[in-house]
């Protein structure tokens, strides 16, 4: 594994394997097109929409907005942390899913791209994080270092 000195530009240059690349297609399809979904759903499909929908709009498609530069410069570390504002969007999915009693199919749609940008983002963040040889070490090898280092202060 290839360890990069300045991750910055090794986003950018280090090569991509063809199933990593097709797991960052998956994960910025399912964010990207929640992205464009939110507003829609709130405003145009639900023609019943009040004053709340605001709110909820800016509960959810607001704080997805920070991470679009990351996943569109293919940083592992921005895939990773905005699987916390999916989850956050997965609460209203389920919720609604459940308690809903319209026509569910726009919220099946919605945990349909959330559940592809979770899984693409959380799999393109760990292999490509790999690939450029930013992997959490093992715990096997942090004991062995702190073991050393313990041992040379003695």
């Amino acid at each position: 594994m290839q360890k990069f000195d300045n991750s910055e530009h090794a986003f950018k240059t280090a090569p991509m394997a063809s199933f990593v690349r097709k797991l960052k297609l998956m994960g910025v399809t399912g964010y990207l097109g929640l992205v464009a979904y939110y507003p829609m759903l709130f405003f145009v499909l639900d023609p019943n929409a009040n004053n709340l929908a605001y709110i909820t709009l800016v509960l959810f498609w607001l704080p997805m907005l920070t991470a679009i530069p990351g996943l569109l410069k293919g940083n592992p570390y921005t895939y990773a942390w905005s699987n916390f504002v999916i989850m956050w969007c997965y609460i209203h999915g389920l919720t609604a899913i459940w308690t809903f009693e319209g026509p569910k199919i726009f919220i099946a749609i919605e945990l349909l791209l959330l559940t592809l940008g979770f899984i693409g983002n959380t799999y393109f963040a760990r292999y490509r994080g790999r690939e450029l040889g930013m992997a959490l070490p093992k715990i096997k090898e942090l004991k062995e270092a702190e073991k050393q280092a313990f041992e040379k202060k003695i």
